[in-house]
């Protein structure tokens, strides 16, 4: 079995799979946590944190996933889902939804780091 060795300077593909993962996992979890904040009838405080957190749990099971590159999976993921959110999850709030996105490219990005660092350890 022979393998082929990558030169440390080529990166692996983006995988059409983690962006896709990555825009439906932002769509399902912010629907869920918006719809359980109007349900309870909290504060826009609380709507603001759900949103964020779910955002950033999206972008951390997007890095898990996809193992490699999983900032540019959730990026380009979580950025694409800001339109749907924008339309019709958060009808009318283009602020968090870019929002939203940005913190689904953190998750994903600060995961990343750390995988990296314990693989290369």
């Amino acid at each position: 079995m022979r393998q082929t060795i990558r030169p440390p300077s080529e990166k692996p593909p983006l995988l059409w799979t983690g962006i896709l993962f990555a825009l439906a996992t932002m769509v399902l979890l912010v629907t869920v946590s918006s719809s359980a904040v109007a349900s309870l009838q909290t504060d826009a405080r609380m709507g603001l944190f759900a949103v964020v957190g779910a955002a950033l749990v999206a972008g951390v099971l997007t890095a898990l996933y996809v193992r490699q590159r999983g900032g540019m999976h959730a990026l380009i993921g979580g950025m694409s889902s800001v339109p749907l959110l924008a339309l019709f999850i958060l009808p009318g709030n283009w602020q968090l939804a870019l929002f939203a996105g940005a913190f689904c490219t953190l998750g994903g990005t600060l995961t990343e780091i750390v995988l990296r660092r314990r693989t290369a350890a």
